[in-house]
């Protein structure tokens, strides 16, 4: 049986100025209480930002298109086994009413980082 490298490399490139070089990086699992930093680098995910007293964040314009529909749907029904989902693993907090409007802005707040 093969397994993955321990050690991987990249070739970075900087589109401002033309710069390139290689880097070595490792693979870990994501860990959901230490998902406000990359997996892969160890670097604070960009896309964070204060919410109802915790910190909303996402990886990527999927993850916040997923949260978007979820906090703006009208009718949140559960299907399955519990804890089967992906909306059973969100946290607690974003799931409940009250904080609905709130996270929309921060998700809003969000998306406004990925303007050109």
């Amino acid at each position: 049986m093969k397994t993955a490298p321990k050690h991987r490399f990249v070739t970075l490139h900087c589109d401002g100025c033309g710069a390139t070089t290689n880097a070595i990086y490792e693979l870990r699992p994501v860990m959901v209480p230490a998902a406000l930093v990359d997996n892969c680098f160890g670097l604070p995910l960009w896309l964070q930002t204060p919410c109802a007293g915790h910190t909303l964040w996402a990886f990527n314009t999927h993850h916040l298109d997923y949260l978007k529909e979820f906090l703006r749907a009208g009718l949140r029904e559960r299907h399955g086994t519990a804890n089967a989902s992906v909306v059973s693993r969100l946290p607690g907090w974003l799931k409940q009413a009250k904080h609905r409007g709130e996270a929309l802005r921060a998700v809003e707040r969000l998306e406004r980082l990925l303007l050109p």
